[in-house]
């Protein structure tokens, strides 16, 4: 099967195949100039086909069309994704790293702040801390601080395995400092 638009053309010079068995008909170019990781495959690969092979060459990836087609669109110029879970969004973020893809990756960060910082910030936050994003930490600290018992031990949200203990220390020490602040502020007022 093959994918949809800007995803078909005929015109490829290469073609990704999906673990579902999607195929994206992509430009070799593009893929090369966001990543080093697939700048190098198809270097090895030209020197693996033939000359007179007149087909376009198929490399399959251990992504799913729902990841694949985000990460591509990431990619393409003037396309921009929306994510349909966290879970989707993860993923592609995860298959942005593995191939290395850093103006894809920043902006797939930027994107996700944008569509689930309202329901996932402490998720987020571990997010940033992992990709090292710190304007995002900072963003997503902020909105941790409607948490009134962030501390507490039965305070445990997804993204912790994710972080050190001092990215957790961190955010900890700045939910205090800011409660710190916002009572002084408080007190003068009265």
């Amino acid at each position: 099967m093959t994918a949809q638009a800007p995803f078909n053309n005929r015109d490829c010079d290469i073609i990704l195949h999906s673990t579902n068995g999607v195929d994206f008909h992509v430009f070799k170019f593009i893929l090369s100039l966001m990543s080093p990781i697939f700048k190098d495959m198809f270097t090895l690969l030209q020197s693996e086909v033939q000359s007179d092979v007149s087909s376009v060459p198929v490399i399959t990836v251990t992504e799913s069309s729902t990841t694949l087609e985000s990460l591509l669109l990431l990619c393409y110029p003037a396309a921009t994704p929306t994510f349909d879970s966290w879970d989707d969004a993860k993923a592609v973020m995860e298959a942005a790293r593995k191939y290395d893809m850093q103006v894809a990756l920043s902006r797939a960060g930027d994107l996700v702040m944008a569509q689930f910082l309202p329901n996932h910030f402490l998720e987020l936050y571990a997010l940033s801390c992992q990709f090292r994003w710190q304007h995002h930490v900072q963003t997503a600290a902020t909105r941790a601080l409607e948490i009134k018992d962030l501390g507490r031990p039965s305070n445990v949200f997804n993204g912790m395995w994710d972080i050190t203990a001092l990215d957790h220390h961190r955010l900890l020490e700045y939910h205090y400092k800011c409660g710190i602040a916002a009572q002084a502020v408080r007190r003068s007022l009265s």
